[in-house]
């Protein structure tokens, strides 16, 4: 499940704590994220070991002068020379850890740090017993022991019982003191002390509890990030990297003469496979064509003015390969290595299974100046090597866009479509897991064209967006989701809200909050009907902050879409205070069988209910997945195993018929 590469565990190295109940994971990866807690809250006080002594040192000095000549010097200097000579010795241990970290265990270090830090705490209780009578003086030294058990308190946190311990040997001297010396003024100074040391020792233990959750959240998050950009079945990186990575490309070969190839390797029969060998049989077959292209890209790396091979992943059975750098001329051969890797048949259950791959490449300059040109032609070129049947490789060439002109068509019919009223709108049902009832609905558009039917939106909503087109077109669609869901209101379900996408587009029309004030008006519905799905990496953009606090004005609730696939953090859930997080169907579709997918959608269930956040499974197909959805405490759940999306009449047939989820399982 955890399986991080080298990298990654540097990369969170320093952020590791997990409550064990939140997920499933194993015993050994158990031990493993502990010793990095460890490690993390050892490392935070030695962080603050160095400037701890600095300061103690004038703090030190100060005393000494405030003692003079009121203290023998018989004792006082002996005290200040083991006084110093203990933060030497702090100091020393200071820079030991540096060098030496490594070479000892965690235990070793703790034990270390503990004892020297006792043995500084001891040199501040020998001192209380130095107190001057005159009390001007002692007023100075109160003062100085309250700096610095404030001290020890703040530069243990992480550590609480040394904070007790330090903070014991400090004080308690001191009241014990007071208390002996009887007097209303000692009386008084040494019940402060007490309370003193309570206030101290919460503040400590508090802070020490929010590290440690902090810790959690932060590695939680991590996880989420890492896999979220990273394939679940070969840990390679995926298509969320790969732009980064050409980029980094571009700028490495940009003014040298050299360029670097794009290639899109697909395997061949996969769907055959699949439904002769078992869906397992395919991804054991994924894994060791990615261990292989893996050990390709190792060997290109240790080898000297070579190119070398960047392997990601961007479908089940499609890799994204980068060879950088190289001449032009030398392309075919590079490429040719994939081919050779595929020489050897791959064994599944002791059956050999020979595979072969279709490869389409561009290269840098000649087909394409930026990532999504070079993406968009290699992907091309390799379509064009399956129509040709495959095993086989074809370089980007400018005639396979000859189909250009039907894209072009498309986006006639679409503004067609948009005047002829063209487009309907479907709804899927969002249904709550704790009572199983249809409590809203997402709002999807269909295209019916008078000739070529029902075109999918995956074909013309990335051509709306890049024409903007999908800003008329989704405010039909939210104009439209409100009039039927008032209408529905009307019938009797008065407790439906319906969900509205909003594309980046749309964010950044200036009459946003206008349309939608103008929408809600003229359907009547109330605001709180209505909720608006915004991406992740949308939401982050700071240009679009503005609009959410308007949105949250207007009393709308806001869900994030996609969650899990962005690359932020989770200090934006409660910045805008996000209703509800949809997880996205790719996570949710190989629970329960596949642990990375359980290790991320547990996490964010866990995380969300933290930070008081509603959360939405999509893509939800059978029952396994619904029941360990609900085992979880996911609030709700949309996908084919309660209903497709339908159209408004089927729904208002749907919720006649009061169906819910106890009654289909």
């Amino acid at each position: 499940m955890l399986h991080l590469s080298k990298c990654a565990q540097e990369a969170i190295k320093a952020d590791m704590e997990l409550v064990a109940d939140q997920r499933q994971i194993s015993t050994q990866e158990k031990v493993q994220i502990n010793q990095q807690v460890k490690a993390e809250l050892i490392e935070h006080l030695y962080r603050g070991c160095l400037p701890g002594t600095i300061s103690g040192i004038p703090v030190g000095i100060a005393v000494f002068i405030d003692f003079f000549k009121f203290t023998p010097n018989s004792v006082l200097i002996p005290w200040f020379v083991a006084y110093n000579l203990a933060l030497l010795g702090l100091t020393l241990l200071y820079f030991v850890y540096n060098k030496y970290k490594n070479q000892y265990s965690l235990q070793t270090w703790l034990i270390a740090y503990s004892v020297v830090m006792s043995i500084c705490a001891v040199m501040w209780a020998i001192c209380v017993f130095l107190i001057p009578d005159n009390i001007t003086r002692q007023y100075f030294a109160f003062i100085a022991l309250f700096l610095i058990a404030t001290g020890y308190s703040t530069g243990t946190i992480g550590q609480f019982f040394l904070c007790l311990t330090t903070m014991t040997i400090i004080v308690v001297p001191l009241v014990v003191w007071c208390f002996l010396k009887g007097t209303i003024f000692y009386n008084l100074v040494g019940s402060f002390s007490l309370i003193y040391i309570g206030f101290m020792v919460s503040i400590n233990h508090r802070s020490t509890q929010w590290f440690k959750d902090s810790l959690k959240l932060k590695l939680e998050n991590t996880l989420v990030s890492y896999q979220a950009n990273h394939d679940l079945l070969t840990d390679l990186p995926n298509q969320r990297l790969l732009p980064q990575y050409i980029e980094s490309a571009i700028q490495g070969v940009k003014n040298t003469g050299n360029t670097f190839a794009v290639v899109c390797f697909s395997l061949n029969r996969m769907e055959m496979i699949n439904d002769s060998l078992g869906h397992q049989a395919g991804d054991a077959l994924i894994q060791a064509i990615s261990q292989r292209l893996n050990a390709l890209a190792s060997a290109s790396n240790a080898a000297e003015n070579n190119a070398r091979y960047i392997i990601t992943i961007s479908r089940k059975d499609t890799f994204n390969i980068l060879i950088v750098p190289l001449k032009p001329e030398e392309a075919i051969a590079h490429v040719d290595v994939l081919f050779k890797l595929l020489d050897d048949p791959v064994y599944l259950e002791k059956q050999g299974v020979k595979v072969t791959a279709s490869m389409g490449v561009s290269l840098y300059g000649k087909d394409g100046e930026d990532a999504q040109s070079l993406l968009i032609n290699a992907d091309a070129a390799m379509f064009r090597a399956k129509q040709y049947g495959g095993n086989r490789l074809e370089f980007y060439r400018a005639e396979i866009n000859a189909e250009m002109p039907k894209q072009l068509e498309l986006e006639t019919d679409l503004h067609a479509a948009i005047e002829n009223s063209q487009f309907q709108v479907y709804y899927q049902p969002l249904v709550n897991l704790k009572t199983g009832q249809v409590t809203g609905m997402e709002a999807l558009i269909r295209w019916v064209h008078p000739t070529r039917g029902f075109i999918s939106p995956i074909h013309f909503i990335p051509l709306a967006e890049e024409t903007g087109l999908i800003v008329p077109i989704g405010e039909w669609v939210m104009r439209e989701a409100c009039r039927q869901t008032k209408k529905w209101h009307d019938m009797g379900f008065t407790s439906l809200r319906v969900a509205v996408n909003l594309a980046e587009k749309q964010l950044r029309q200036e009459s946003l909050i206008a349309i939608i004030e103008n929408v809600l008006s003229d359907t009547g519905l109330h605001s709180k009907f209505l909720e608006l799905e915004i991406t992740e990496t949308a939401i982050l953009d700071e240009t679009v902050i503005h609009l959410i606090k308007e949105f949250k004005r207007l009393g709308l609730s806001l869900a994030v879409d996609d969650f899990g696939t962005g690359y932020s953090g989770l200090s934006y859930l409660k910045r805008f205070s996000i209703d509800k997080l949809k997880i996205d169907q790719s996570f949710v579709r190989d629970i329960p069988g596949n642990n990375d997918s359980i290790t991320i959608v547990s996490a964010i269930i866990a995380m969300a209910k933290e930070l008081n956040v509603s959360t939405l499974a999509e893509g939800v197909e059978t029952l396994e997945q619904l029941q360990f959805l609900k085992a979880k405490g996911c609030d709700y759940m949309q996908g084919y195993y309660f209903s497709k999306p339908v159209d408004a009449k089927a729904f208002t047939e749907l919720l006649q018929e009061c169906r819910s989820l106890d009654k289909m399982n």
